[in-house]
């Protein structure tokens, strides 16, 4: 009598991991389709990094599908192997994504100081989408620049074709205007007075910034935000990764159940 509701309990608990490996799958099914879909991914590393999610997404569904009809089906011990053999791949997958996140953690954080200054450098005032992301960074981080202010004076955007209207008229922000100044966006000054801010964005070269405007680096404190706001997805993770291993263990238990045993049937 205490084996069968030995049993009993472990398939309770079998097909509760399993219901929620079936929506995570679908789930990460669906926001990776939307997001092929609409583009959302990019090129190159973003789209592949979407297919991985995908991939992975449909194994976990299966494994879950296949292990559910060996838990309630009788006598569908195949469905139970394939199903315990897909969530395996799946556990498997999500530990080597987690080990290469952890090793790759200084690479990424250096991607990560690099793309924003190149978005400085090169797409500020060119790419709409970039250039209001980075006025939000700066404004909301209250910080200029990646690394300092004085990444703006590489900026592609100080050339005077894209640069945006002053509320005094327009600037002479063209490569005729004197070399020893170089111009940053609104989004860097810590002052709402207008002309305060449109004094302080005019920076001689050899300054590292001027009063009335944000002296941090950006880059930091976007590293800062990040680690912050992902502390609550990496410990879903984690909880999931565990519940995995726990659901797998499960499987094991119920393929591994004696043959004569008739006082449970899965």
């Amino acid at each position: 009598m205490g084996m069968s509701r030995c049993y009993a309990l472990i398939k309770c608990l079998l097909i509760l991991f399993n219901i929620i490996f079936l929506v995570v799958g679908l789930g990460a099914c669906a926001f990776s389709g939307w997001a092929l879909w609409e583009g959302a991914g990019g090129v190159g590393a973003g789209k592949a990094g979407l297919s991985c999610v995908a991939v992975w997404g449909a194994v976990l569904a299966l494994g879950a599908v296949g292990t559910l009809r060996g838990v309630c089906g009788a006598g569908h011990a195949a469905a139970l192997r394939g199903g315990l053999a897909l969530l395996a791949l799946a556990c498997a997958a999500e530990a080597a994504a987690a080990a290469w996140g952890a090793a790759h953690a200084p690479q990424l954080r250096q991607a990560l100081r690099d793309r924003l200054r190149d978005t400085i450098t090169h797409d500020y005032g060119l790419v709409h989408s970039h250039t209001h992301m980075l006025d939000v960074i700066q404004h909301e981080l209250q910080c200029c620049g990646a690394e300092s202010v004085r990444d703006w004076q590489e900026a592609a955007w100080a050339g005077g074709d894209v640069a945006e209207p002053s509320p005094r008229g327009s600037l002479d922000l063209s490569v005729s205007a004197p070399a020893s100044y170089y111009w940053v966006p609104t989004s860097c000054c810590a002052t709402d007075d207008p002309f305060e801010c449109e004094t302080s964005r005019r920076i001689a070269t050899a300054s590292r910034g001027s009063p009335g405007l944000y002296t941090v680096a950006c880059a930091p404190r976007v590293l800062a935000e990040l680690a912050r706001v992902a502390r609550a997805p990496l410990g879903i993770a984690a909880a999931l990764l565990a519940a995995h291993v726990l659901a797998l263990l499960l499987a094991l238990a119920i393929a591994a159940r004696p043959k004569h045993d008739t006082r449970y049937k899965a």
